[in-house]
């Protein structure tokens, strides 16, 4: 049993159930609860090695229901077992379906993981809603100018959500670039409201007006969001069904 509450819009489906349309964005719940079972077998020997190398068993045991069940995800989308997946890489190491596939991108926090397919480039971050002690040091360090002005501004009581939207977000567009660390935080404004929304754009060759911010928290426990190139798309939610 899961010690953490999804929203009922994530409906438990299987992947080659739900074919990804021209115009939606997928996202994908998975719960990083119980053991690896089956799904530590789908895991290739780059990733299986990958996994050995984790000090904790903790960590390992959540790679491998993570990257089982992303296996999992895609192979129904493409019609393939799931060990028949194959991945290559992008300039910077960002994973993409070799040959014809949807884009993809997986992020995980605390027992929870996410996985967000589209037919352009996407990015997705979720994080558990945690109390920080440095949340203004960390802010201040990462944030655009824009944007701590706009924390700095709220009362206390707002400062938390605001913080892991702002966070989520910056996090979900870099990762559909595939820049990570590369490209600085504070080069590019978000919105810190319950309305996503990608700000300013300052250099690297891209517009604010040619992406899409969307919420896609999970539950009460987690913030997430994802950001996809192009115009607004449908957004459909599912939870992958785990033994």
């Amino acid at each position: 049993m899961d010690d953490f509450a999804l929203h009922p819009t994530f409906a438990l489906a299987s992947p080659g159930e739900v074919p990804l349309g021209a115009r939606e964005v997928h996202v994908w719940a998975v719960p990083l609860h119980g053991e690896p079972g089956a799904l530590a077998a789908l895991l290739s020997a780059k990733e299986r090695e990958r996994a050995a190398r984790f000090r904790f068993a903790d960590h390992q045991r959540r790679y491998q229901i993570g990257h089982g069940a992303l296996r999992t995800i895609l192979g129904g989308y493409l019609g393939v077992p799931p060990t028949a997946v194959e991945f290559t890489q992008g300039p910077r190491g960002k994973p993409y379906v070799a040959g014809a596939g949807p884009f993809f991108n997986l992020s995980h926090s605390g027992k929870l993981a996410l996985v967000a397919l589209a037919g352009s480039e996407v990015g997705i971050d979720v994080e558990k809603v945690r109390h920080l002690e440095s949340l203004t040091a960390i802010a201040q360090r990462h944030f655009s100018p824009t944007e701590f002005a706009a924390l700095d501004a709220l009362p206390e009581a707002g400062r938390q959500l605001a913080f892991y939207r702002c966070w989520t977000r910056k996090e979900a567009y870099i990762k559909a670039l595939g820049l990570g660390l590369a490209m600085p935080l504070d080069t590019f404004d978000v919105s810190l409201g319950e309305r996503p929304e990608f700000l300013a754009c300052r250099g690297g060759g891209e517009r604010a007006a040619d992406w899409v911010l969307l919420d896609v928290s999970p539950g009460p426990e987690f913030v997430a969001a994802a950001a996809l190139r192009g115009s607004v798309p449908e957004l459909r939610c599912f939870r992958l069904p785990l033994a």
